[in-house]
């Protein structure tokens, strides 16, 4: 049978492979305490908030295809950055968020595999220490070179909850009751574009950049200590592991040796454990690579989705420059620009929730009708880019470019909410592939194109900049309207075989 997502990385072995030394386990009961599904309420609410938490203050999400808020929050004091290390390099100055989002993307390609094969507890207290000391190591920085390697390390490390909160959810909530859930998990999509500029333009005016990290880190720190005090191990697979443990160490089985003086079966089991550890992380990594080459509609939407998030934070990193010179605009003024993009996160948001499952109703629906809204929301970014960028040129009332900013977030949220509907709908059994390949493939996107779309406002000012930018949209609707008509029979041609 071909493997999918929800087959175990590490597959059972036989029982007489250890020569019946490994005692096989499982629950004690429907109703055994150790499952996640068999927690109290508190303690399962106690750890959806505490996963909550962290996601809000590391990322504006995944499926919503908005930006981390450890990113967004540095946009306003980019300048201020920039004047302590003595660089005016406009594509320095762009790696300040750019590399933390492709830390961002690259970094759940491991900690997805490393969580099902040690479990997720202890991804989600290494990392998280991880990612405190790289955000203080930022804060500490001298030099830009030393700055940009932990703003790197920061976005790897600080995707873990986004890329295993999911699973920890799915862990401990039925499929059936996981909507109030998934709703508190994704506040911070929507709710940290708004949030994390205006925190940080602010914190930039009255204390400086470096501020921004020392709150971040701090508070990050405290909820790393709620963290480790409130939750427990919620993968299965994980605590049935320990289970055995526990119950070969009763039985003695572990350290029993060869008559003859061999070395003890323990050792062998835990030399083969390692690697077939490191063969099914090796396996899960490739994966979503395999895919990507196997499916033109994985890869067709990754172009595409990379394109749309490199407009994205292209916007996220141009906006505070436009604001300021401009209009004059304090670092703590720069935040508004990012209020209205948020409003159009929740516009896109609302309009998604409201129309998606409409659109496939019937008998004979099929996953390519999920496209129709990325169909309508390709062409409304073109023109809110078109939008900000006369606006900004024409000196019309600040507002104005804040409010085409706003269509942009309303775009981007449409987008990658069809998107990933899309991949689940189409793959399958094989979603979370296509997903993480998608995931890695937009953050690539949204970290490269900020470096070039900076110097090209400057070389042909807002309006024509815009446009350029604005065009590619247009040809990714055409595209996006051919994977409608055609999608399907380009499923069946190139079937995915991993």
């Amino acid at each position: 049978m071909e493997p999918d997502e929800n087959s175990p990385l590490l597959p059972a072995r036989d029982q007489h492979d250890d020569d019946s030394e490994d005692t096989a386990v499982s629950w004690d009961g429907a109703d055994d305490p150790q499952n996640p599904a068999n927690w109290g309420s508190v303690k399962i609410w106690a750890h959806i908030l505490v996963v909550s938490l962290l996601t809000f203050l590391i990322t504006g999400g995944l499926t919503r295809g908005s930006s981390p808020l450890g990113a967004t929050m540095m946009a306003p004091a980019i300048d201020q950055v920039m004047h302590d290390f003595g660089s005016a390099s406009p594509v320095l100055s762009s790696l300040v968020v750019s590399i933390y989002v492709l830390g961002w993307g690259v970094g759940p390609v491991l900690l997805g595999p490393l969580s099902e094969v040690y479990g997720r507890l202890p991804v989600y207290t290494c990392s998280n220490i991880g990612y405190v000391l790289a955000t203080a190591g930022c804060g500490l920085s001298t030099a830009i070179g030393p700055f940009l390697v932990l703003r790197f390390l920061a976005g790897a490390l600080g995707s873990t909850p986004m890329t295993i909160g999911g699973g920890t959810i799915s862990d401990v909530v039925p499929v059936h009751s996981r909507g109030v859930a998934l709703s508190l998990y994704m506040f911070g999509p929507v709710l940290g574009p708004c949030v994390g500029p205006l925190a940080g333009g602010y914190l930039t005016d009255a204390l400086g950049w470096r501020s921004v990290l020392w709150i971040l880190g701090g508070v990050y720190a405290c909820m790393t200590v709620v963290q480790v005090l409130v939750m427990r191990e919620t993968y299965p697979a994980a605590i049935l592991a320990q289970k055995r443990k526990l119950a070969q160490r009763k039985t003695g089985s572990a350290s029993t040796l060869s008559s003859r003086g061999l070395t003890p079966q323990s050792k062998v089991n835990k030399s083969s454990s390692s690697w077939s550890a490191s063969h099914a992380i090796l396996g899960a990594v490739l994966r979503p690579a395999k895919l990507t080459v196997q499916s033109p509609v994985s890869t067709l939407s990754s172009l595409i989705s990379a394109y749309v998030n490199g407009l994205v934070f292209l916007i996220l990193t141009t906006a505070p420059f436009v604001l300021q010179t401009e209009y004059g605009f304090t670092p703590h003024d720069v935040g508004v620009a990012f209020f209205g993009y948020g409003l159009g996160n929740i516009a896109g948001l609302v309009s998604f929730t409201l129309t998606s499952d409409r659109m496939t109703a019937g008998p004979e629906s099929r996953p390519e009708r999920r496209l129709i809204p990325a169909i309508v929301a390709a062409p409304l970014m073109a023109l809110g880019m078109v939008w900000f960028g006369w606006a900004s040129e024409a000196h019309a009332h600040w507002a104005v470019p804040v409010a085409g900013s706003a269509v942009v977030g309303a775009g981007n949220v449409l987008f990658f909410s069809a998107c990933v509907g899309y991949l689940i709908d189409a793959f399958t059994v094989h979603a979370a592939s296509a997903i993480a390949a998608n995931m890695v493939i937009r953050s690539i996107g949204g970290a490269l194109l900020p470096l070039a779309g900076r110097s090209l406002y400057e070389a042909l000012r807002w309006t024509r900049a815009s446009c350029l930018l604005a065009f590619p949209l247009l040809l990714a609707t055409v595209v996006l309207l051919y994977m409608y008509t055609h999608g399907h029979k380009m499923r069946q041609r190139y079937p995915v075989r991993l």
